[in-house]
């Protein structure tokens, strides 16, 4: 049995949290708003909801011991009500008893559960932040949230990019020493609060 840390024993709170503030985002995009440009580059609001939809399908696929998959490049007829649906069975998937205790087969290799659920936690934090700048909305993350995932990426900050991901940006933004969490925090993924 695997010794979890506090967050790593929060991580499916975590992920719901998380999932739940962004679903509510994606509720309320308006159908002018899907091509508007994201602070990832290469998408617009549909592809980066896109992007987070497959996320949520790869939880289940990971969770439940098939691995990572591909799911393609094609977009949900009701993008909206996919994502919704998928961040729920992924929210489940994460909070099956002992879940977060096993070895999982991630993209990256084999991970402890609990340290890929944070992962995702990272990933719905700041595309959320990604989508409430693109919608107008406003970008300020949860404070617990912010905390563990900005403790985490400074744990894994020399290996970021090195998947090359384009969520994480081509670098580290500049950023004041004096700078508060969420600034230092988006700053290490590529992106800048101004």
């Amino acid at each position: 049995m695997a010794n979890l840390t506090d967050p790593q024993s929060k991580a499916p709170l975590y992920y719901k949290r998380a999932a739940d503030k962004v679903s509510a985002m994606v509720a309320g995009i308006q159908d002018d708003q899907w091509a508007r440009q994201t602070p990832c580059t290469d998408w617009d609001v549909a592809k980066l909801v896109h992007h987070l939809t497959n996320s949520t399908r790869n939880v289940v696929s990971i969770m439940s011991g098939n691995g990572w998959h591909d799911f393609g490049d094609q977009q949900a007829e009701a993008p909206s009500e996919t994502f919704s649906e998928g961040c729920k069975l992924a929210a489940a998937a994460f909070s099956e008893p002992r879940a977060m205790e096993r070895p999982v087969q991630t993209r990256r290799g084999e991970q402890l559960a609990a340290e890929y659920a944070l992962g995702q936690v990272q990933e719905m934090l700041v595309h959320g932040w990604d989508l409430a700048m693109s919608l107008d909305l406003s970008p300020v993350m949860d404070p617990e949230l912010l905390e563990v995932c900005h403790a985490r990426i400074l744990g894994i900050r020399e290996g970021l990019r090195a998947g090359g991901s384009p969520a994480w940006g081509a670098g580290e933004a500049p950023c004041s020493e004096d700078a508060d969490s969420q600034t230092s925090y988006l700053a290490i993924l590529g992106r800048t609060s101004g």
